[in-house]
């Protein structure tokens, strides 16, 4: 499912600052608490006028902190950003090695969007190897990656660490965990 939270709607046109920032995280988390786990939220920039890398520090990198708790265990994908704040939240997501998808269009259910932050070279692999088969279990990759000499744990850690950044989703099947991509595509940039 998707919840759709329009950001000007629920926090206003001009999002800026600290402590207004911090104010917002609380915000949005009581608005959301009910999201069922599993879920996607979109985050909808639409209508923003402004949005400061000071304010996205204290409300965007919490928000994707509470996301990946079990508890919540929901997806994040940003929608409707402009360019200049796509260069902030790159700055902001490799600064505190995070993170995010950024949809574009205002269609549904997003099936692609853009990577903003940077991934490791195995990280990176790993998740074009999901985006390419579509859903994967570590034991898969070790079998269609042999040259590569990685076990299937340490595929499953790879897995794992891209499913905590929200990149990924999982589901369990009898003792294997299968992880495929939130949207249908990612585009990688860096």
């Amino acid at each position: 499912m998707i919840r759709h939270f329009e950001l000007a709607r629920h926090l206003g046109r001009e999002l800026q600052g600290r402590l207004l920032g911090r104010r917002h995280f609380g915000q949005a988390c009581e608005i959301l608490a009910d999201t069922p786990s599993g879920d996607m939220i979109l985050l909808d920039f639409e209508g923003v006028d402004v949005m400061t890398g000071s304010w996205a520090n204290e409300m965007v990198v919490p928000f994707y902190e509470w996301a990946a708790d079990a508890r919540n265990d929901l997806f994040p994908i940003l929608r409707n950003l402009t360019d200049r704040w796509d260069e902030e939240l790159q700055l902001l997501a490799n600064w505190n090695q995070q993170c995010y998808l950024w949809a574009k269009g205002n269609e549904g259910h997003p099936s692609q969007a853009t990577l903003i932050g940077s991934l490791d070279s195995p990280l990176r692999r790993t998740l074009e190897a999901v985006v390419r088969f579509t859903q994967v279990t570590g034991a898969e990759l070790e079998r269609k990656f042999p040259k590569e000499g990685i076990g299937a744990t340490a595929w499953n850690n790879r897995l794992k660490d891209l499913y905590t950044r929200r990149l990924l989703v999982r589901t369990k099947q009898g003792r294997e965990q299968i992880y495929s991509t939130v949207v249908k595509g990612i585009l990688i940039n860096g």
